[in-house]
């Protein structure tokens, strides 16, 4: 009775054996099984370069059109067809006229005395800095001036400092416009976009020293890009001609007038308007002890930022707005630098080297020392204070003055 057992103990083991054995192989062919299914959709994913080198020209178009700006730069490396489809004038009218796509103007960042190689650009979409020297400039021409649209000014060196160039940075084409019928070195410039779809502008260029003489040049002149010609608009005073030579730091353009403001104390705003060729002052004064301000344009309206304090000491940045107060234009206060990102951004209470520029909703404020750009963000009620990413002109180890500048994120070849 007890071998009967024993026996059948023995085949309930076997038993048990077979089917662990069983089942390790079921589990080892399932495994096999999905390793070999994965493998195959791995294969399906995998591109074909046969397949889609096949695709239609007008396909790989209609494709390429739904990305944005910074992928198109990149997809253009990947073949000369692809490159010479994003280059082509069909592409690029059919990219711009894409009724959902209104690109954010960037924020470029220049040395003030060598943006062909310390030059990079803030996308607001994707929140990314961008290193973007502008290598593809002469040597000899490295100062940038202004913007407007997709178009970048930049002036010649030391030697070259009349010349004047124009580029698109995103493609990279460029040229020299033709020479000023006065040669000036120092001279103010502001540049005004009269239409922005056609992308016709007109520089207006005042004061400066000349080129022959050394003395004053009392002239304004206007280019006209629809022409390519410059023309004297008529003569300035010399006293305003030492205020636009050495006493004015920027120039916006705001309701077909060019307005300066002039840092020698005290403080005053001219204009200068396009349709009667006349300087005036503005009947404003700005407000008292002011450091470092700057005029920016903001859907119409002129504004003024600047800081305020005692006559040595900073302590506070205002935004103030030029309104029509019953008969009169006064500077009414729009908005103020929380004080925590003050003390952050002007250690010591030092706003010597503040700058500011401003586009559209946002106004962004940067330092010479270049190590935080913070933006004031109108967009948000109330408005919204932040720091931006670490900007990359701030790795390096020379410190030097820099430009802030708007481009808009364009194909435009046209120059």
């Amino acid at each position: 009775m007890a071998k009967n057992v024993a026996i059948g103990s023995r085949d309930d083991d076997e038993a048990t054996s077979r089917l662990e054995t069983s089942s390790s192989c079921f589990r080892l062919n399932l495994s096999s099984t999905a390793a070999r299914v994965e493998s195959s959709q791995a294969e399906e994913e995998q591109m074909d370069g046969c397949i889609w080198s096949m695709l239609p020209v007008e396909l790989v178009d209609k494709i390429l059109l739904w990305l944005p700006i910074p992928n198109l730069f990149q997809m253009r490396a990947v073949c000369r067809s692809w490159d010479r489809s994003i280059r082509s004038k069909s592409f690029t009218l059919t990219y711009m006229k894409t009724t959902s796509r209104a690109p954010a103007a960037w924020l470029f960042m220049c040395s003030s005395f060598n943006c062909r190689e310390h030059t990079c650009a803030y996308n607001p979409l994707q929140n990314k800095w961008h290193n973007f020297p502008l290598s593809f400039l002469p040597p000899c021409i490295r100062f940038p001036l202004t913007s407007v649209g997709e178009l970048l000014f930049v002036r010649g060196g030391l030697n070259n400092a009349g010349v004047l160039a124009v580029c698109n940075p995103m493609t990279q084409a460029w040229r020299e416009l033709p020479s000023m019928i006065h040669t000036r070195l120092n001279s103010l410039v502001g540049v005004w976009c009269e239409d922005t779809y056609a992308l016709s502008y007109k520089i207006v260029v005042a004061g400066g020293m000349s080129e022959c003489g050394g003395d004053y040049e009392c002239t304004t002149e206007v280019y006209d890009s629809l022409t390519d010609s410059w023309q004297v608009t008529g003569k300035t005073g010399r006293e305003l001609t030492v205020h636009l030579t050495w006493w004015t730091s920027n120039t916006i353009f705001c309701n077909g007038v060019l307005y300066c403001l002039t840092s020698g104390r005290p403080y005053s705003i001219i204009g200068y308007n396009m349709n009667t060729a006349v300087w005036t002052e503005v009947p404003a004064p700005p407000p008292k002890f002011l450091f470092c301000s700057f005029l920016i344009e903001r859907r119409g309206n002129l504004m003024l930022v600047g800081g305020v304090g005692t006559q040595h000491i900073c302590e506070h940045v205002y935004i103030w707005q030029l309104s029509l107060q019953g008969s009169t234009q006064q500077w009414v206060e729009v908005a103020k630098m929380p004080h925590e990102y003050f003390l952050q951004f002007s250690k010591e209470r030092n706003a010597s080297d503040l700058k500011c520029v401003g586009n559209v909703d946002f106004v962004y404020f940067f330092k010479d020392s270049h190590t935080q750009v913070m933006v004031c963000d109108f967009s948000k009620e109330p408005a919204e204070w932040r720091w931006l990413p670490t900007c990359p002109l701030s790795a390096n180890f020379h410190k030097f003055s820099v430009r802030g500048l708007f481009v808009n994120p364009r194909l435009d070849t046209s120059i």
